[in-house]
């Protein structure tokens, strides 16, 4: 049963919200929606965050022809639920999320079909995966209305090289369906690590098996700290210790006293670049395939937007006196985020929050090459597409989830 259009726009509120705690999206990622009649339903808005959002901000949208209420915006993804309340009556709540297990398999374009009886109940007998198309194209909104149409059944569609949409009859069905699809999608990468390494050691130890085959080094890493520019000349560079030292962004060394080494690298990537500040990652995934020392190639739209079309990966050594910092600080010109072999990656935004985006695409990202690697099938995002996308992405949605 369709929803009264006030609890329609204050459950979407509350869904964004809920969504953010649980994790299945960050920062702008995602959309929801609920019907409120079977003409219209209501849509979270384009590029607004969802920690603030308002049921005044929610839009009404026709199911027919996607023309909507107001001057506010809706997601630009408005057309994939609106296929979904049309080809599918008994669905009244719609959630789309960049959720990180479905994800990370979706460039595979693997069906799952081994479900347990618990997850079968809830997802359906299968969860299909729709072909690609860039986001908020034409080419996205019929491969998935197709994949829809196709399996009636399926409370669950992977968006390849995307996300997931999850199909409720309500609010709390269809919570329980993303949930779901991301407990069956961990088994489904557990399967995977036990076949490479012969034991039964889930999907949350895939870096684990990754590193057993792939891995270059097993070094440590070193902590490259992080820092904010404080003028146009100068920058505050903080170590793990909380030991913090003002440089100069021109050479690297301090004002006062002797900063580490690794202030090189930090000044190399401000003369680089117009960001405001960087941060080290070292999350078990992003140091797993740090360690193998190869370049990031996307398999997913959301990090071929926020962290770059390629992410190079550079060398390090502090004892060294080769060109490494300044390296690193090139491999910065056109991305916001670099690996550094063995010592996980350094991450640059305009602001705090714009860093904390780029290190959730990129701990994702990590984990989605692993998984391709693995089951030998690579399957990088096309050049074209990718250039397109982040142009598009610097240019109108990272302004708007400024604002």
């Amino acid at each position: 049963m369709a929803y009264e259009i006030n609890e329609a726009k204050a459950l979407v509120v509350q869904a964004g919200k809920e969504l953010l705690e649980s994790g299945l999206i960050a920062r702008t990622w995602g959309n929801v929606s609920a019907r409120i009649s079977d003409t219209q339903f209501v849509i979270t808005p384009s590029g607004r965050a969802y920690e603030t959002l308002t049921p005044d901000e929610i839009v009404v949208v026709n199911i027919a022809d996607c023309e909507y209420e107001g001057e506010i915006k809706p997601s630009s993804e408005k057309g994939v639920h609106a296929d979904a309340y049309r080809l599918r009556p008994d669905v009244d709540f719609v959630i789309h999320t960049h959720q990180v297990n479905a994800s990370a398999l979706s460039p595979t374009g693997r069906e799952l079909t081994d479900l347990l009886d618990k997850a079968s109940k809830v997802l359906g007998p299968k969860v299909p995966v729709a072909d690609y198309g860039m986001p908020s194209t034409d080419k996205l909104r019929k491969a998935v209305a197709a994949t829809v149409e196709a399996n009636p059944q399926s409370k669950a569609i992977i968006m390849k090289h995307h996300g997931a949409l999850c199909l409720g009859a309500d609010y709390d069905e269809a919570f329980k369906v993303a949930e779901t699809l991301e407990e069956a999608c961990n088994r489904e990468i557990g399967k995977t690590v036990s076949k490479v390494t012969g034991n039964n050691l889930g999907g949350a130890k895939l870096n684990k098996a990754f590193e057993s085959r792939f891995a270059k080094t097993d070094r440590k890493p070193d902590g490259l700290g992080s820092s904010r520019m404080l003028t146009s000349k100068a920058f505050e560079l903080v170590m793990a210790d909380g030991k913090s030292y003002i440089c100069d962004k021109a050479t690297g060394k301090a004002f006062s006293g002797i900063a580490p080494r690794t202030a090189e690298i930090h000044a190399a990537i401000y003369r680089n670049s117009d960001v405001k500040f960087i941060e080290q990652h070292t999350a078990p995934d992003v140091l797993a395939l740090s360690r193998a020392g190869e370049d990031m190639h996307p398999h997913l739209d959301d990090f071929a937007q926020i962290a770059g079309t390629k992410v190079l990966c550079k060398n390090w050594e502090k004892t060294s006196y080769r060109t490494d910092a300044r390296e690193i600080g090139e491999a910065m010109k056109k991305a916001n985020a670099v690996l550094v072999k063995g010592h996980g990656a350094l991450c640059s935004g305009n602001s705090l929050f714009d860093v904390e985006g780029v290190k959730k695409v990129l701990e994702k990202e990590c984990r989605a090459e692993m998984y391709c690697k693995l089951t030998k099938n690579e399957s990088p995002l096309s050049p074209i597409d990718t250039h397109i996308m982040r142009l598009i992405y610097n240019l109108k949605y990272s302004k708007q989830a400024n604002k």
